[in-house]
């Protein structure tokens, strides 16, 4: 009979697995196409499978994994939590230092290896659940969802204010297209084939460009901490079974409304404040959708000897998205192969499963040898000052094995 306690850390590695294969099919198109393309909402590719995989990306993938991995940041948090307290440890200090060392780590990779950089984002706003950390569940809960709404809420307002404005002009199609491929064919010529000098140059405008971006998604962002804090504190991952019947309802609600939202943006001309919010609605939903189907695919037993597979790069999921940027930097960009610009959708999608591919084994291998993953032993190190990392160790097993029986104590 399988350990329930293991069971519990291996569906968490593995949802983070799972999230970290959709981050990479997005992010992989931020490494060939200009972000101010991509802002412009301007697909390079057209033509029959481009169009389908591009529509198929934006409904069921695009700002979906990202959600899950934000929730899954904030379950983090409260694991760690309950670390701290059964060793001991000052939680705040502890994390203090954990936040300090990836806010560390983001900018370096943002402004060195990819402007695209989430750490820097989580650990600003991870300073922020130090707020929220002593509250209960409800709390939590009530004050998830007013963030998730905050930004479709002003997008509303701020369109109806100024739908009777005659100043309020934006481009048309003609020329947003030539201004996107402007800004392609500038970006290629730097990161396809221009020199160090160049790319470091470019990378640093793009990635202040990013971060102004990133700030309209930080209330959203947060919002999903918090759920992930909820599911964190009420234990809903540790006892799936016991739950049952609200990750069906969670997986029902969460897939058909979000679907309907993002089917609505797919096939349907919206206003940008409708499209906006089913953006920020649908979103967040259909990732609660996946996150409660896949905890429920995982009480099946053949199920899970299939999903059990992401929990290998999900364990080391620090160390594999960092070495995404590494390598697609390689393929993409000048100093590599320099395909940037030169390989359509189904390439890109095809190149993102083949390095996952290799990352899983790759994860497997190394964690035959190892506890944990190469950066995620100097994240240990600087979050705990040193201390190693005791032999055989597992990722996160401390943290749940520690956690004592406090869902009464947390409950709303």
């Amino acid at each position: 009979m399988t350990d329930v306690r293991q069971q519990r850390i291996t569906l968490i590695d593995s949802l983070r697995g799972f999230a970290l294969l959709g981050i990479f099919l997005v992010n992989i198109l931020f490494f060939t196409t200009s972000l101010q393309t991509i802002s412009f909402g301007v697909d390079l590719w057209t033509g029959g499978y481009n169009e389908a995989l591009g529509m198929l990306k934006d409904i069921f993938i695009n700002s979906k994994f990202i959600l899950i991995f934000s929730f899954l940041f904030g379950l983090g948090a409260v694991l760690l939590q309950n670390s701290c307290e059964a060793k001991g440890l000052s939680f705040r200090r502890v994390y203090a230092r954990r936040l300090t060392a990836l806010l560390v780590i983001g900018l370096i990779h943002g402004m060195l290896i990819w402007y695209g950089d989430v750490l820097t984002h989580y650990a600003i706003l991870g300073f922020l659940l130090l707020l929220f950390i002593k509250r209960k569940p409800k709390t939590l809960l009530i004050w998830s969802l007013i963030l998730q709404l905050i930004v479709p809420v002003l997008v509303v307002i701020s369109s109806l204010a100024s739908s009777g404005d005659p100043q309020f002009t934006t481009l048309s199609g003609e020329e947003m297209q030539q201004t996107a491929l402007y800004y392609q064919a500038k970006d290629a010529a730097i990161y396809g084939a221009g020199d160090a000098g160049q790319i470091l140059g470019q990378r640093l405008n793009d990635f202040i460009a990013s971060i102004f971006n990133m700030i309209l998604f930080y209330p959203q962002v947060l919002g999903l901490f918090l759920l992930g804090m909820y599911f964190g504190k009420r234990r809903f991952l540790h006892d799936v079974a016991g739950h049952r019947a609200l990750f069906v309802r969670w997986a029902w609600i969460g897939g058909v409304l979000g679907l309907a939202a993002q089917l609505a943006m797919a096939w349907t001309e919206l206003s940008f404040a409708m499209e906006a919010v089913m953006l920020f609605v649908g979103a967040p939903l259909m990732s609660l959708a996946y996150i409660s189907l896949f905890a429920l695919l995982y009480q099946n037993k053949r199920c899970q000897k299939v999903l059990r597979v992401f929990s290998y790069p999900g364990k080391m999921a620090f160390t594999n998205y960092l070495m995404q940027s590494v390598i697609c930097g390689f393929i993409f960009y000048s100093y590599g192969l320099a395909l940037y610009g030169t390989v359509d959708v189904g390439i890109q999608m095809l190149i993102a499963l083949a390095v996952y591919a290799a990352q899983v084994i790759f994860s497997m291998l190394w964690l035959r040898l190892f506890p944990i993953g190469p950066l995620e032993y100097v994240w240990r190190l600087f979050t705990y000052w040193g201390k190693p990392v005791r032999k055989g160790a597992v990722s996160h097993q401390a943290s749940i094995a520690s956690d004592k029986d406090s869902s009464r104590a947390n409950r709303a």
